[in-house]
């Protein structure tokens, strides 16, 4: 596996980057990774996806040291793990917001999940609100017409009935190259007159595989749409691309 990541404040947002990035192991055999973005019109949005992204962390780590979970035979799959997550980031969040005394504005952040099994070559992904997925090639946009139906909103009820209503799920056998990233990517503009016609800055950072062999390759894609075609986000971005 080959894992590139990117995060970089869009020019709307002149003091804090909204969007937060997670990518580690869990165990020898499992991945997880996830891109969110904390809501503009909440209060503290920064706050509210660096909270998600740390509760990620920390209940990776449990999973992680958790060998009923990820030794039991035969071994759990992509789904389950991935559940295994999102439940105890409900209840993180949850006891989160009485702990600390926060409003659901403080703690509005999308949030899309990947999760990855390397002994089947499976990967899991949910997303909860507005992004883009690429799976081999093939590019989804979900836009909820800046309407995401946040987890926050949520944590009043059962875990298993959010879930259950959750719409945008992709399960994919023996991925080759798979991208997340915040809707941020769909706010690169240019002033710049002389660009080819057909280039697409979605294209060039989620498709193209130009500059694969080095570590920081989206940074660097990111640093030549700036430079050489004058492209910069409006919005915050992360990406997170993995090439199996």
């Amino acid at each position: 596996m080959k894992i590139y990541s990117t995060v970089k404040k869009g020019e709307l947002h002149p003091v804090y980057c909204e969007d937060f990035l997670i990518s580690t192991f869990m165990g020898e055999s499992y991945y997880l990774g996830a891109v969110l973005d904390g809501c503009s019109s909440g209060e503290d949005s920064h706050f509210a996806s660096a909270l998600m992204g740390k509760l990620l962390k920390k209940i990776s780590k449990g999973i992680s040291q958790e060998e009923r979970l990820l030794f039991e035979s035969p071994p759990p799959s992509a789904e389950k793990i991935a559940t295994q997550v999102l439940q105890k980031l409900f209840w993180e969040l949850r006891d989160a917001r009485k702990q600390l005394g926060l409003a659901n504005t403080e703690i509005l952040s999308t949030l899309i999940l990947l999760v990855y099994d390397e002994n089947l070559k499976q990967a899991y992904i949910m997303s909860i609100g507005d992004g883009i997925i690429a799976i081999d090639g093939k590019i989804t946009e979900i836009d909820q017409e800046n309407m995401p139906d946040y987890m926050a909103y949520h944590l009043n009820h059962s875990f298993d009935q959010w879930q259950q209503k959750q719409e945008h799920i992709f399960k994919v056998d023996q991925p080759t190259d798979i991208s997340i990233s915040t809707d941020g990517i769909d706010t690169f503009r240019t002033h710049k007159t002389d660009n080819p016609t057909d280039f697409s800055p979605i294209e060039f950072l989620l498709l193209d595989n130009a500059l694969e062999s080095t570590q920081n390759m989206l940074s660097r894609k990111v640093n030549i749409l700036q430079k050489q075609y004058g492209y910069l986000p409006a919005d915050d971005l992360s990406i997170l691309r993995i090439k199996f």
